[in-house]
């Protein structure tokens, strides 16, 4: 078993994440991707990753537990968040995001997605999935600001619904949309 899991503020490996992308412009076969999806993936620049296009479900609601108890003390953190996550299109549960505010980086792991099928309008029917897409979309946000002094493998192992604290892996099932990466590597 890995011991980066146990530690607070190192997230373990994620097998794929999902994002958007923003233009088309970057040199063939090379992707330009945010810090924090290179942190989860655990891979380092120039390392080849493998990239799906997948259909997310539309946003419903994405719950994000702080690492910092600091930015719940601030005057409004529920305010500060949604003004942040606009510059995010997608979510990743067990992903862990930054956001940047007043100088200070905070830092949330997304613990939690349900999203629904924009396919049919009339329809409402939420199911919690891999990753969603929030660009866009009318997303309600949930703050768990419970145990924040708690290991991050215990927490990360409760958002999973596995209190042994096993590190699984989900397959994807395809209905998602986005585009995924992921990498392998010899563990």
């Amino acid at each position: 078993e890995d011991e980066v899991l146990g530690r607070v503020g190192v997230p373990p490996r994620l097998a794929k994440v999902f994002c958007s992308p923003l233009d088309f412009r970057a040199p063939e076969n090379f992707v330009f991707v945010p810090l924090w999806m290179l942190r989860a993936l655990r891979v380092a620049p120039y390392d080849v990753c493998f990239l799906t296009w997948v259909k997310l479900n539309d946003g419903v609601t994405i719950e994000l537990q702080p690492h910092q108890d600091a930015f719940l003390r601030l005057a409004n953190p529920r305010s500060v968040l949604e003004n942040e996550l606009k510059f995010y299109s997608s979510a990743t549960r067990l992903s862990t995001i930054s956001l940047v505010y007043d100088g200070a980086q905070y830092d949330f792991d997304v613990t939690d997605c349900v999203g629904r099928d924009g396919a049919e309008r009339d329809a409402y029917n939420p199911e919690r999935c891999d990753g969603v897409a929030i660009q866009d979309a009318d997303v309600s946000l949930e703050l768990a600001a419970v145990g924040l002094d708690a290991p991050l493998k215990k927490r990360r192992a409760r958002a999973d619904g596995d209190e042994e604290g096993a590190d699984a892996e989900e397959e994807d099932d395809g209905a998602e949309d986005g585009e995924e990466a992921s990498a392998d590597h010899p563990e």
